[in-house]
């Protein structure tokens, strides 16, 4: 009986000590990041049975264990990886938000309403130097402001590539350490004696650090079997093994139908800050020179199929497939189909042959995220926001690299493209006026400055690869020759497209027909009544040339119904076609007089002080104009409108960021508060446990020293 005294005041003591020195370093770690409170799994140490009944054998300290909430500590995972990507992402926007804000300094639209006033100027001065001078510098002002935005957009996109960069790398770098982590629990827990809370600790505090870059989740089988993956199911970490997430650069994908007979794949040449979805619609194959078989066609979707382009009037588009340029694009020793100008990019294929309809080629013409599967290849988890605004569910969805992505690919391609859209419509509405008219001096020579790479292709068509080809119309452009020495009238033509020397019959341009060699040829054969050739047409660096063939004679331009000079660069005020290449016309530039205030009148004159054309385009300040994005065309708008919705997005998109950061901001703080109070150190509750196993290592000692008294008063007894 004495004996079973002496070894309950023993565990007693044991215990009292285990709880002193847990309690003590719960203490030391209070302010320790990712520290769990610590406990004494104290047990019954059970009895024996004895006269009078059982006997109690005491208390058994079995092990130290944490203070852990699986199901708090999960959701709190859950809701930091939100949390992280607004507040990055919220962080972000007030930079890019920064670029259109126009409050306390002059901007996009204020530098568009002092170009357009700057026409209505030289409406009231035609003839006046110094206004053509003005008009010119405000032109250059609005183009460097343009270029100044698109380059600093530019530069927060390559800011994001920098920080996506650096998440990768560490996010490998966890996913690995955690694997290594994982090894080390299993080799030290002892099921029911010992706990590695320490590596358990640091398991946790690095899959929070990963979940705020990348939204994850965890299955804890014990042990070292335990297991991170995105939550569209890729692993990061499953027990002892760790995968990859990699930076790649563009990549395109086929795929085909199952009964798909289809060898080639599809080429690229550009870039753009969407994904393309290119789907056969059309079998067959892709014909050649003078061949009249249908040919097979595609269709394009920037939001993996949900929806299709479509023209400014709603019916979606289709690209034709053709052979007539016969050239190896991708220098692979094979003949590739005629390349396609679809946005930014030009799509072409590497087989003429057996085109099915239904196969699709995925288009990644960017650097994407992928996830490393050794066996299968990459998979591509690229977060994705699609036209509706909503996360595509089975990309990357949280975290700092959803916020980069985001605004590297949808904040600011989106803008981007706005930008690009509005100044393309700026450059076609003042060209398409300015073409048409006519300055103080008449011409002698005209370069055009839009880029042609496919002479022999329908202008009208997409494999013509023209910037404006889709705004080109049926009609004709007239032309007006005057005497070089007195100015006088001498008289007009304009283009016949008919090549039958036998038909006296005009024909018009047609875009769906008539190639930049027929124009060429066409300008070619203009003839006045005398039988001589005015004008001298060619191709010279992939632009139409158009200078006089006669001596003392030159010319100007006049009625131009199907917008060729436009569209080809000729007689522009603007040169380029977006907000990357708006410029004034280097013509233009270097000589002032060739400013088209004016237009040819009805008598056929071209006075100095006409100012029909500065009128018109002064009037597009708030003229409605169409405005087109590859998911949108706007109609009722005029471009100084367009551009101020803009920046009402931009402001709009910011304070969407600033809500949701506040929002998930308090949720995560909320289940942070409700973690620490399972798991955090509550100093005021550790000294009372410190005086409370004091007290009980005390009253261990004493039933150790009473259990000694009553041995010494039983040995007594002997004497």
């Amino acid at each position: 009986m004495l004996n079973g005294i002496f070894n309950i005041g023993q565990s007693a003591l044991n215990a009292a000590q285990a709880w002193i020195s847990v309690t003590g370093n719960n203490i030391a770690n209070a302010d320790t990041e990712g520290y769990s409170r610590q406990y004494v799994d104290q047990r019954d140490a059970g009895g024996i049975n004895y006269n009078p009944g059982e006997q109690g054998l005491g208390v058994k300290a079995q092990q130290i264990l944490r203070f852990y909430d699986a199901f708090l500590t999960s959701a709190y995972v859950a809701q930091s990886t939100n949390s992280s990507r607004w507040e990055e992402h919220e962080t972000i926007m007030a930079a890019l938000e920064n670029i259109f804000n126009e409050s306390n300094r002059e901007g996009i639209n204020s530098l568009l309403n002092e170009f357009f006033g700057a026409w209505q100027d030289l409406s009231l001065r035609p003839d006046d130097i110094a206004t053509r001078k003005s008009l010119i510098s405000f032109a250059d002002g609005l183009s460097d402001m343009v270029g100044n935005s698109m380059d600093s957009i530019r530069d927060i996109q390559r800011e994001m590539d920098v920080s996506i960069a650096e998440d990768v790398s560490r996010v490998n770098e966890l996913s690995k350490a955690i694997a290594d982590i994982n090894k080390q629990i299993t080799a030290n827990t002892l099921e029911g004696m010992s706990n590695p809370n320490s590596l358990l600790d640091e398991r946790d505090r690095l899959v929070k650090e990963l979940a705020t870059m990348m939204d994850v989740e965890t299955i804890d089988n014990g042990r070292g079997e335990y297991r991170v993956q995105l939550t569209t199911g890729q692993p990061l970490v499953d027990g002892y093994v760790s995968y990859e997430v990699r930076v790649m650069g563009p990549r395109n994908e086929n795929r085909p139908m199952p009964d798909s007979t289809y060898k080639g794949s599809v080429i690229v040449d550009g870039q753009d800050s969407h994904e393309y979805t290119v789907e056969i619609v059309r079998g067959g194959t892709a014909p050649g020179v003078g061949s009249t078989a249908e040919p097979p066609q595609f269709r394009v979707s920037l939001d993996g199929g949900k929806t299709w382009l479509r023209d400014t009037e709603g019916k979606e588009m289709r690209f034709d497939i053709t052979n007539k340029n016969n050239i190896d694009l991708d220098n692979d020793g094979n003949i590739d189909t005629d390349a396609v100008l679809v946005k930014n990019l030009k799509i072409s294929f590497s087989s003429l042959t057996d085109f099915n309809v239904g196969d699709k080629f995925d288009i990644i013409p960017k650097d994407g995220l992928y996830w490393i599967e050794p066996t299968k290849g990459p998979e591509n988890i690229t977060p994705q926001i699609d036209f509706n605004g909503t996360d595509n569910p089975h990309r990357l969805t949280g975290g700092t690299l959803t916020a980069y992505y985001n605004i590297r690919d949808d904040n600011c391609g989106r803008y981007m493209d706005e930008l690009n859209a509005v100044m393309s419509s700026l450059i076609w509405e003042v060209n398409r006026i300015h073409t048409q008219g006519t300055g103080l001096d008449h011409l002698t020579y005209l370069q055009g400055d839009q880029l042609i790479e496919a002479y022999d292709q329908p202008l009208g068509s997409a494999q013509a690869v023209l910037p404006f080809s889709g705004r080109l119309q049926e009609g004709n452009v007239n032309f007006h020759f005057y005497d070089s020495v007195t100015g006088d009238y001498l008289e007009s033509t304009m283009l016949n497209f008919n090549t039958n020397i036998n038909d006296v019959r005009v024909e018009n341009f047609n875009p769906a027909v008539h190639t930049l060699e027929d124009v060429r040829d066409a300008i070619n054969r203009m003839t006045l009544e005398d039988g001589s050739n005015p004008l001298k047409a060619s191709i010279q660096a992939d632009r139409l040339i158009i200078e006089t063939n006669m001596n003392g004679i030159n010319f100007a331009m006049g009625a131009d119904t199907c917008g060729l000079m436009a569209a080809l660069g000729l007689n522009t005020f603007f040169s380029g076609h977006d907000a990357d290449t708006l410029a004034v016309n280097t013509q233009v530039h270097t000589n002032e007089n060739l400013v088209a205030a004016g237009q040819v009148n009805g008598q056929f004159q071209t006075n100095v002080g006409d100012n029909i054309s500065a009128l018109q385009i002064g009037a597009l300040s708030d003229k409605d104009v169409v405005i087109t994005t590859f998911w949108r065309t706007v109609d009722d708008q005029s471009i100084s409108e367009y551009y101020a919705n803009l920046v009402t997005t931009v402001g709009a998109d910011t304070r969407r960021s600033n809500t949701n950061a506040e929002y998930h901001g308090t949720l995560t703080a909320d289940l942070e508060e409700r973690v620490a109070s399972v798991s955090g150190v509550n100093m005021d509750e550790e000294m009372s446990n410190l005086i409370k196993y004091q007290h009980s290592y005390t009253a261990a000692a004493k039933m150790i020293t009473t259990a000694d008294q009553m041995l010494q008063t039983l040995l007594g007894l002997k004497q």
